[in-house]
């Protein structure tokens, strides 16, 4: 049986389409393990040597960095990935450049005067939201990356679209982590304060940044245009619908963790945002599926090639369970001893609940398929944007209504059912609009190989290959 399976997947990676999503999904998949690694890293030694409140503290800071910061992006870095990836195809770095220089002359502005406005509003928010917590500093030190947060977003997406994938991962899942853990680790030997968890990251975002530029000016050559093709209403024609969609996307992830702090102990925020940081292990997979995908739905989408979109998303759907399957497996095997690394304070009933609530809907994340970057790069990005917003009233409307009484328990609830809701409401519209199911039944295919395997036992060798010819088409 097992040499059966490899002779299959040899004979798909003769396919040049699988070929290309596994191996550059495979090392961006690498990358990630070497980046999440260090982000555990990171996150043990705050927990384990400055406490759960620190890492509380932490997370809130990063939660209200992700959410400004994908704002002030405007879209900007999901519309240039799209972009980029379609005049990569084409040849036309000419106009690779105009898109890239467009959308960073569009979001520079808006990056300083949000780091500016959360610097200055810090103690605003602390008060009135709050309730006085020791959050000023911290969060005035996150406004500082908040800028390089902004900016490197959006060179991030265009390393993307030029399907640069190892070089991508690097930036996206293990610089800022990398220097961060490093620098944060040095800390630990010198100081107990606990706002070295915050200066080092954002000095992490600062030195993705530097990187990000470094790679975007090497792999792209300068090119003036000679025939415009994208205004920058254009741009923004596509990248607010695109923006709407994220940000609502982000929000209802932060919800849990913003709500939160403003009902429990700082340790409790802590220990909540540990278990989600945790179960996200398990999508690295998908993410690294993804990260090839999109520009290759994109580029299916730029040539109205039907046929080859709905292939890659077959591919890509396989792809992801079988690789995120078994993290998942283990991790409601074991979420005890899992949890323990972060400390005993992450070893309660609660904490071991929330823990596997939170499982549930990641399972649900990786079950439904790329969903969302199906959407965002075949141009239904205001579909994403409804469903985002569907999500968001549900995880606002549950966290108000299960947090203060049921403390992360309520928080993981609300995060886990307003996952499902967009996933699977994306997925649905996706089978009934376009014809493509992504929800993978793994089943199917065990069953279609095993007969399949019987049956050609029985039959003449040539009628066995074409058959396996007309399955690959």
């Amino acid at each position: 049986m097992i040499g059966k399976i490899r002779k299959k997947f040899n004979k798909k990676l003769k396919d040049k389409d699988f070929s290309e999503i596994f191996k550059k999904s495979k090392s961006g998949f690498l990358i990630s393990v070497v980046g999440r690694p260090l982000g555990l890293i990171q996150q043990l030694v705050i927990t384990n040597y400055f406490g759960a409140a620190a890492f509380g503290v932490f997370r809130v800071c990063f939660s209200l960095l992700s959410l400004v910061g994908i704002a002030g992006r405007f879209g900007v870095d999901m519309a240039i990935s799209r972009f980029v990836a379609q005049y990569r195809k084409q040849n036309r770095y000419d106009l690779v450049n105009e898109i890239f220089m467009m959308g960073l002359k569009l979001v520079l502005p808006i990056a300083a005067f949000l780091s500016l406005a959360l610097f200055f509003g810090a103690p605003l928010l602390t008060h009135y939201v709050y309730n006085d917590k020791p959050y000023v500093v911290p969060i005035q030190i996150f406004s500082i990356g908040l800028f390089f947060f902004i900016l490197s977003g959006v060179i991030e997406e265009g390393i993307r679209g030029l399907k640069k994938i190892k070089e991508y991962s690097w930036i996206n899942n293990v610089s800022t982590q990398a220097v961060a853990t490093v620098l944060l680790v040095g800390c630990f030997l010198f100081t107990t304060n606990p706002q070295a968890v915050n200066i080092t990251y954002v000095i992490g975002l600062f030195v993705t940044f530097l990187l990000g530029a470094y790679y975007w000016f090497k792999f792209v050559p300068y090119q003036k245009t000679t025939q415009p093709q994208l205004s920058r209403k254009e741009l923004l024609d596509v990248s607010l619908p695109m923006l709407s969609a994220k940000y609502l996307t982000t929000l209802y992830t932060w919800l849990g963790t913003l709500i939160l702090a403003a009902y429990v102990a700082d340790d409790q925020v802590g220990i909540f945002a540990g278990a989600s940081r945790l179960t996200a292990f398990a999508t690295m997979p998908l993410i690294a599926v993804n990260n090839i995908t999109g520009p290759k739905f994109a580029e299916a989408f730029g040539e109205n090639d039907t046929k080859y979109l709905k292939k890659t998303v077959r591919l890509s759907t396989r792809l992801i369970f079988w690789t995120c399957m078994p993290i998942m497996v283990l991790f409601f095997l074991l979420p005890k001893l899992l949890m323990s690394m972060y400390g005993k304070e992450f070893i309660t009933p609660d904490a071991i609940l929330a823990f596997h609530i939170i499982n549930f809907g990641q399972a649900v994340n990786f079950l439904t398929g790329p969903v969302t970057v199906l959407l965002n790069m075949t141009g239904r990005q205001k579909i994403t944007q409804r469903y985002a917003a569907i999500t968001t009233v549900t995880s606002i409307g549950l966290s108000y209504a299960l947090i203060p009484s049921m403390g992360i328990i309520g928080a993981a609830l609300a995060t886990s059912i307003a996952r499902t809701v967009l996933n699977l409401g994306c997925a649905l519209h996706i089978y009934f609009t376009m014809g493509i199911s992504t929800i993978y039944n793994p089943f199917a295919d065990i069953s279609n190989f095993l007969s399949r395997s019987s049956a050609k036992k029985n039959r003449p060798i040539d009628s066995v290959f074409k058959d396996e010819a007309e399955n690959d088409d």
